[in-house]
Formats: C-alpha cells, sequence, structure tokens
C-alpha cells in the first residue's frame, strides 16, 4: 500500500499506535495541535513541530529566505496558541545545498529571530545537514499553559458557537498572486503576499479570550477552514452547522477572487494556511470573548455557526438552504488535491 492510498492524516492514525511508553508524564500525545505533557506545578509543557520543504510549501522563486523564516516560526507559535499556551523555546534544523549561499542562511534566520522576538521565542538549538536537492526546515517548539486553561479539539459540546479570529481566504489569494501573477492595485498584492509568508499567530487573542472564560475547544487554521471543522467535529463527537453569510472575508481577498475568477467562499472554506483559530465557546460567554479580545489587540472574532449532535453531521447554511459541507482542504500524499 501507498502513502497516497492512505493520506496524510490515515498515516497519522497509524503512526499513534504504541507510541506513547512511558504515559506518567504524557497528558496528550499525537492528535492535537501539541503534545501536553506534565510540567512545572501549575502549568502544562507544550510540544510541537512543523517542517516546511520547498517546492512543497514553498519555492525559492517566490519567496525571500526571510519569508521563509517567519512563516516556519509563525506557524510553530500559532500551534502553541490554539491550545491556549504561550511560546517559549525552539529548536531548528535546517537541510540545505552545499552551493547555497551563506547569505541565504543569515537572511532565513532573519526570519526566525523577527518572529521569535514579536513572540518571545527563543532559538536555542537544532542541526544542520547537507540536502541533495530540496531545501528542508523543521522546527520543534516548546511553550507552557496554564493545568485549567489547555484547550484541546475534543471539548466542544452541542449548543456551543463557533467562533473564528481575524478573517479567512488571505493566504490562498496570495498564493494564487504568486503562483499566476494578475494585473492587481500593487497594495492589494501587498496585503496577500503578507497574508500568506507573515501570518500573525493569534498568542495575544487566544491568551485575552482565556481571561474572559467560556472556550470549550480549539484548532487553528493551517489546512482549511473546512478541514478544521471536520477535524474539531471528529475529535469531539459532534456535529457542526457554519453560516456561509458570517464568515469573515476581507475586501482584498475578495478583490483578488473576482481577477482569478474564484469565488471568496472557496477561499475561506478550503484554502488553509491563515492560521486563524476556530474557536467553539459556551454561548454565554461569547460576548465577554468578543469584547476581552477586543479589548486586548483590536483583531476580530466573529459567529460563524454553532456546533450541534453528531447525527446532524457537518453541514453549511447557505442563503437559507443548509447544504452537506464537501470535506476538503490540504492533505500531503493523497491522491487527488
Amino acid at each position: 500500500m501507498e502513502l497516497k492510498e492512505v493520506g496524510e492524516f490515515g498515516l497519522i492514525e497509524r503512526l499513534k499506535a504504541g507510541a506513547i511508553v512511558d504515559p506518567a508524564r504524557v497528558v496528550m500525545g499525537i492528535g492535537d495541535d501539541a503534545a501536553v505533557l506534565k510540567g512545572e506545578p501549575g502549568f502544562l509543557t507544550l510540544a510541537s513541530t512543523d517542517m516546511l520543504v520547498e517546492d512543497i510549501h514553498f519555492t525559492l522563486a517566490t519567496a525571500t529566505p526571510r519569508e521563509i523564516g517567519y512563516k516556519t516560526m509563525a506557524v510553530n507559535v500559532s500551534d502553541i496558541a490554539a491550545m491556549g499556551g504561550i511560546p517559549e523555546q525552539a529548536l531548528v534544523s535546517l537541510a540545505l545545498r552545499p552551493e547555497q549561499q551563506v547569505e541565504f542562511v543569515d537572511e532565513l534566520y532573519a526570519g526566525l529571530r523577527e518572529c521569535g522576538q514579536r513572540f518571545g521565542v527563543n532559538i536555542i538549538g537544532g542541526d544542520t545537514v547537507s540536502s541533495p536537492r530540496a531545501m528542508v526546515i523543521n522546527l520543534a517548539i516548546l511553550g507552557r499553559v496554564e493545568n485549567d486553561a489547555c484547550l484541546y479539539r475534543h471539548g466542544a459540546r452541542p449548543g456551543d458557537i463557533l467562533l473564528v479570529t481575524g478573517d479567512l481566504g488571505g493566504s490562498a489569494a496570495g498564493l494564487d498572486t504568486l503562483l499566476s501573477p494578475r494585473p492587481a492595485p500593487a497594495e492589494v498584492i501587498a496585503w496577500a503576499r503578507a497574508r500568506h509568508f507573515r501570518p500573525t499567530p493569534r498568542v495575544v487573542e487566544i491568551r485575552a479570550a482565556l481571561k474572559a472564560g467560556g472556550l470549550t475547544a480549539a484548532d487553528d487554521i493551517s489546512d482549511g477552514l473546512v478541514a478544521e471543522v471536520y477535524t474539531l467535529a471528529t475529535a469531539s463527537r459532534v456535529g457542526i452547522v457554519l453560516e456561509a453569510g458570517a464568515i469573515p472575508i476581507a475586501p482584498a481577498t475578495r478583490q483578488l477572487a473576482a481577477i482569478y475568477h474564484k469565488e471568496p467562499l472557496d477561499y475561506a472554506l478550503y484554502g488553509g494556511e491563515d492560521f486563524e483559530l476556530l474557536l467553539a465557546c459556551r454561548p454565554d460567554k461569547v460576548d465577554a470573548v468578543r469584547e476581552a479580545v477586543n479589548r486586548a489587540c483590536r483583531t476580530p472574532v466573529t459567529v460563524i455557526g454553532r456546533v450541534v449532535p453528531a447525527e446532524e453531521g457537518i453541514t453549511i447554511n447557505h442563503s437559507g438552504r443548509v447544504l452537506p459541507l464537501t470535506p476538503g482542504g490540504y492533505n500531503h500524499f493523497q491522491l487527488d488535491r
């Protein structure tokens, strides 16, 4: 059987079996945005890792080394944010062609440090090896969260309200401008490029939201809203109804969708790499969460749906028509993507 037959998530399920040999300190292993370990008194330790591979996650024809470095740190910080935590330490490993310029690596690390400084993350070690072809950058990150504040994908319950930070689809629109350039206002292209290469991990937002209380589950939107909705619903054993008209899409994303003859909603639902947070919240705490985040950093938090019993399935209300939500989003190894 080939990897493309099982896909990324099928492979992960196979790898989980027997992975934990000493469970004494392991609160959560494989299966969430980060692993969770018992930490110092009052806290849990969070650990995650992400790998970026040339010509899969970026191309050197469209990305600067500084952008690659910044994004690598940002996507890992986002995993810690999705658990409710504070990022602290990182280890960076690089596989580079021997003929790669030293100045390229300097700029790559400048991007890593820029994002790290913004979110208080030290780069404390790593590894470097040669690669005959593709460049690979892997980052492992550690963080912490209070014992009673950790958020998981499996906590949503029927009756909860579904929230999302920021807006969706900007990164996918930015990718289109890189891979298939078309005439568009310079400020729109610059905005979309930044959304793709310099996402903002929602650390400040999640910490403010936790103080308001009422959050029951969280996931960061790396593979697309639909993919994360399915992930959260499956983990929580619930159904979800999305409200198509409520999903936040920036004017620039809509403008680029028109230029590329695409539906803005498709960018938002299936585009991926927005690194916003998908949150489930008790109904009585929704206003408090939104107000707390607004006070902390002005980031909008939008109601986009609700959690329902599992037997109601995963659907989307589109102009009064409730339709099954077609699965989708990025999946490594899959046959058709």
